[in-house]
């Protein structure tokens, strides 16, 4: 009874606590990100780089837990991303924010004035919300002036939301536009505007009347509030610039005009219909649950819809809980089919439903105990765990049946229950000890692993282990206690149909045994031979590892599409928009696609008006399930059909990686650095970029190699004449700023509309800026007073040079994507660059793999020394279980021989070895050595009892064949549905099926002949050594 209650407490505890687990598809992997954001209106990239960025990255570097530092110069702004690997994500947000305050007197003045950003960050786009109307509905600023106002403030509440932008518009702020002729004729200068603005648009605070101390009888105090700030279009026009000769006003509306328009131009959106759209894009803050936060915001949305206005239609582009959703599901019905294939084989090879549902009732025990551990962990339920549970539930019936049916087996054979179980338990309870600290024992290592590795591998450990510890515990207490109760000669018969089928099973294993046991015993006397032929296995097993291609996680089809396009430097936004609209085009083409954005004016880390980007939702998974209708198969289309159509563009399309939070794109990234102090320019260090590209696609491994980077981009250089404006009295850096606000604008200050603050920016109007001419045309005023035009003191040249100037770890950095070619693993691809680096690179340029392509080196790296500390730890606990060195070299005997199966596998299949086959390869270490440690114990039992070695091994090994092949056959049967794996997320489920389906089937059979020969062969001469 007691056995039962505590059964029965297990299964209470495992499903309180998946009550109270939450759901999630991957654990964080990715680092923690922070991200500085700064703005320098107008600036170049070179002085944003030196200005700016510099003296941030400077007091930023040397933050403890800092893993990496990159960062971003380009026109108008600048943007620093931290990773660190350790550390609170909060306190390590505070820490930059400390930084940044310290850094933040050292920055030119229209830097700090508009203030710096800095929040917690993550690459991981959650949703895309699409957002249209026809264009003869509302004005082009309409959409984005709603979505700022009214949605973004409500979705960037919402618990786990990390980041929203809007993509295609931006916030609405007041823009003065000035003409320069009439600025001209009224003897005034953009400057004389910015200082008018300043004074009259003020915060004033007055205070109050009859405050104290007052005189005495004073009965009241009131405060006196005064309204300095402009607040609406008409007060902006009717602001005083000076005052007439006829003592009339000249206001701003007579120089200029005014609108309540966006912040920054250049951006331009269209739905997949061709009209005008506005897209939300909502980023998952780290660590946070993408269902929960998914589900969050469509409530939310949900609420708002009432609100929008009439003819706004909103549509869901991308939405990664969908694929989160949709992998969880397949995982959870692969553990269904685990549980239902392992049960069937129980019930057809024992028998007897009693004898069956002994073992049987292990697994609900073991896999729902071991959630218990999973919430003390602190964890959530997500793919790994279930990855581990599904392999667990071909190992925890092993200890049950071995010892139900060695019970049963004494039953049949005429001993009481009690008696049965009792014998049973005296000589199989030192071997379910062995295999289950064996089986635990081997992840130990894996919970000491740091970083996002040990995050990968961790929930895989923690799973398995804890089914282990509660099917070993039934194992000793319910199962014998169980056998001794339910069990009797013949009983629990099966019905008819599958009696039969189960009989001749039966009788298969009972013909198998005998032939095995003759067999053997000629097998016995070749020991060389088996040296000889282990030898030679264990050579070719070693060379398979060496030459077997590697991967870090495989690509999976998420059922999205992204794209990014690029036109030559200097592009207009109409020819940008042009370009989007014929990519447009040849999407709605391709039936697979269900919504799409386009946008031009924006890529992804890059904003320019000769860029754009789009993000496509293809059909529903189930919908898609012949090959050409994959994710991969629709990019590859897409691809071919796009180049054809476009050919004044450079189109990349991408598919999203599986793993968020390291990169927006698929492929490998790889940042070449430059190591040479200052002595390479730009356009020397692209030139070497380039030929690293060339260098890495002659190898003939990728489909693309490439980067964004062009130091070639056109531009005017504008030179002033120091001399000249000494002599005409005006100041340097004033004048400077004078052109700069004119052509570039100026930020002034903020104000309200409504209950909105809005910036204000000035700017000569749109047809005054648009040509050289216009520049030169300029009137600066001098110190005297006078006006001058900027073409008596400068000069106006056309050069090249850098749009974005990037950083990573304080050096300057070109940015290089990989993306290698269909049948090339992505570690064959890593080496193949590593090879390019050094034959392009020399002292001056180094190599830094980041990303996915930088956690792939680091798992290889740790992948052989995890597998070699788990045989090192299963080999001393054995050592320690048996007081013998010997007897664990010949249990772990088996484990070469399931790395050889796992290899041959894998080559069968095609497949790399990823991180879900190198977890697998360490379940086998524990899995193979059980089969060993049945045998040798039972072998040890015998020579006790005063066999001789050649018997006791022969016995030993012919007993323990029946177990050894049942408890494979229901571990191959819990492990077929991981084999066979189709649908969302199936890449990582075939990987580790493969690896631990193959190396056990391959080591279960090879280990009844290989151990048996090779215990006697070192037992033989241990026995001479110690006789002598």
């Amino acid at each position: 009874m007691f056995t039962v209650v505590c059964s029965l407490l297990i299964l209470l505890a495992g499903f309180t606590a998946l009550a109270g687990l939450g759901l999630e598809d991957l654990p964080p992997l990715a680092p923690t990100r922070v991200s500085v954001g700064a703005t320098f209106p107008a600036a170049a990239p070179d002085v944003v780089e030196q200005s700016v960025t510099a003296i941030l990255e400077q007091q930023l570097n040397g933050l403890e837990g800092l893993e990496s530092i990159s960062s971003t110069s380009r026109q108008g702004g600048a943007s620093i991303s931290l990773r660190f690997s350790e550390g609170d994500p909060e306190l390590n947000a505070i820490k930059v924010q400390n930084e940044v305050n310290l850094a933040t007197r050292r920055l030119p003045q229209a830097v700090s004035r508009q203030g710096l950003r800095v929040r917690r960050s993550s690459d991981d786009l959650l949703m895309i919300l699409g957002f249209s109307h026809r264009s003869d509905e509302y004005v082009p600023t309409f959409l984005g002036g709603w979505l700022d106002q009214s949605l973004r403030e409500s979705l960037i509440t919402t618990p786990g939301v990390g980041d929203v932008l809007v993509f295609g518009s931006s916030e609405l702020s007041f823009r003065l536009w000035l003409d320069p002729n009439l600025l001209e004729q009224a003897n005034l200068t953009i400057n004389d505007v910015s200082r008018a603005l300043a004074e009259q648009n003020v915060l004033a605070a007055i205070g109050s009347i009859g405050a104290a101390p007052a005189p005495d009888g004073q009965l009241l105090t009131l405060p006196v509030q005064s309204e300095g700030r402009l607040r609406s279009q008409k007060e902006f026009e009717n602001l005083v610039l000076r005052r007439l000769d006829n003592g009339g006003l000249l206001r701003l509306k007579d120089v200029g005009r005014v609108s309540l328009g966006q912040r920054s131009y250049g951006r331009q959106a269209m739905n997949l219909d061709g009209e005008r759209s506005v897209a939300v894009g909502l980023y998952q803050r780290d660590g946070a649950n993408a269902l929960e936060v998914s589900r969050a915001v469509k409530a939310e949305l949900k609420r708002l819809e009432a609100s929008f206005p009439p003819g706004i239609e909103a549509s869901l582009i991308v939405d990664v809980a969908d694929t989160v959703q949709a992998n969880l599901d397949r995982t959870v019905a692969t553990l269904r089919d685990s549980v239902l294939l392992v049960l069937g084989v129980l019930v057809l090879f024992l028998g007897r439903w009693r004898l069956a549902m002994i073992p049987g009732i292990a697994v609900p025990v073991a896999l729902v105990g071991s959630l218990v551990l999973v919430r003390m962990s602190g964890s959530n339920l997500n793919s790994l765990i279930l990855f581990g549970l599904v392999l667990a539930t071909g190992i925890v019936v092993d200890d049950a049946i071995v010892v139900s049916e060695d019970i049963a087996g004494r039953i049949e054979r005429g001993d009481q229950p009690q008696q049965a179980a009792e014998d049973a338990m005296a000589e199989l309870a030192g071997a379910v000890v062995a295999t289950s600290l064996v089986l635990a024992a081997v992840f130990i290592p894996v919970l000491l692993i740091p970083g996002s590795i040990g995050r990968l591998y961790q929930p895989i450990a923690l799973a398995i282990s804890g089914a282990i510890l509660f099917s070993t515990l039934n194992a000793l207490t319910f199962t014998p206690m169980a056998c001794a109760r339910v069990l009797g000669p013949g009983g629990g018969k099966l019905p008819r149909p599958l009696r039969a089928l189960s009989i001749r099973l039966r009788e298969g294993m009972n013909k198998l045994q005998k032939g095995y046991e003759r067999i053997l015993k000629r097998w016995l006397g070749r020991g060389r031979l088996v040296g000889g032929l282990l030898l030679t296995g264990l050579l070719l097993t070693g060379t398979g590892l060496a030459t077997m291609p590697t991967a870090f996680i495989p690509n999976e089809d998420q059922g999205q599409i992204r794209g990014y396009f690029t036109l030559p430097e200097g592009a207009s936004l109409e020819r940008t928009v042009d370009v989007m609209d014929r990519i447009r085009r040849v999407v709605v083409e391709e039936p697979e696609v269900r919504t799409g954005n386009f946008y031009a004016g924006s890529s992804f880390g890059r904003s320019g008006e000769d860029s754009g980007s789009f993000f496509l939702r293809l059909q529903p998974e189930g919908d898609r399930w012949r090959d050409d209708q994959s994710s991969e198969a629709v990019r590859r289309r897409l691809t071919r059909a796009i180049n054809r159509s476009v050919k004044d563009a450079r189109v990349i399309v991408t598919t999203p990686p599986t793993v968020r939070g390291f990169s927006s794109e698929s492929g490998l990234s790889v940042e070449l650095l430059d190591r040479s102090g200052g002595q390479l320019s730009l356009k020397q260090f692209e030139r070497v970029a380039r030929r690293f590209i060339e260098t890495a696609e002659a190898s003939g491994r990728f489909e693309r190699v490439s980067t964004r980077f062009d130091a070639s981009s056109p531009r005017w250089k504008l030179e002033l004449d120091r001399d000249r404006l000494a002599s005409l009295d005006l100041d340097y850096g004033e004048t400077l700023r004078e052109i700069g606000a004119s052509i570039g604008g100026r930020y002034i200050d903020n104000t309200y509309e409504g209950s909105r603050i809005r910036s204000i920016y000035i700017q000569l109007d749109g047809k005054a800026r648009s040509s050289p001419n216009d520049l030169m045309g300029l009137m600066v005023r001098s110190r005297s007073g006078d006006l001058v035009s900027v073409e008596n003191l400068a000069t106006l040249t056309r050069e090249e040079g850098a749009n974005t100037i990037r950083h990573y770890g304080l050096n300057r950095a070109i940015q290089v994507t990989a993306l290698p070619a269909a049948g090339v693993s992505s570690g064959a691809a890593i080496n193949a660059l590593e090879l390019a680096g050094e034959r392009v690179g020399g002292s001056n340029i180094a190599l830094a793999f980041t990303g996915l392509a930088l956690e792939e080196r680091k798992a290889q790296a740790l992948t052989w020394l995890l597998f070699s500390l788990g045989t090192v730890v299963v080999y001393l606990l054995l050592a320690g279980l048996y007081e013998s060195f010997l007897d664990p070299l010949i249990i772990l005997l088996t484990v070469p021989m399931a790395l050889m199966g796992a290899l041959i596998g894998l080559k069968l299949r095609g497949l790399p070895l990823d991180v879900y086959g190198q977890m697998g390869l360490l379940v086998l270490v524990s899995l193979a050595a059980k089969n060993g440690i049945l045998i040798v114990e039972f072998a040890n039992q015998r020579m006790k009892a005063g066999l001789n070695l050649r018997e006791a091994i022969l016995g030993a090994a012919v007993s323990r064949m029946r177990p050894i092949l049942l408890t494979a056959v229901t571990s191959l049967a819990g492990f077929l549905p991981l084999l066979l794996a189709d649908g969302t997320g199936a890449a990582s489920r075939i990987s580790i099926g493969t690896v631990v389906f193959s190396g056990l089937l391959v080591s279960s059979g090879l280990s009844l002949f290989v151990v048996p020969a090779v215990y006697l062969l070192l037992k033989q001469r241990s026995l001479k050594l110690n006789q002598a």
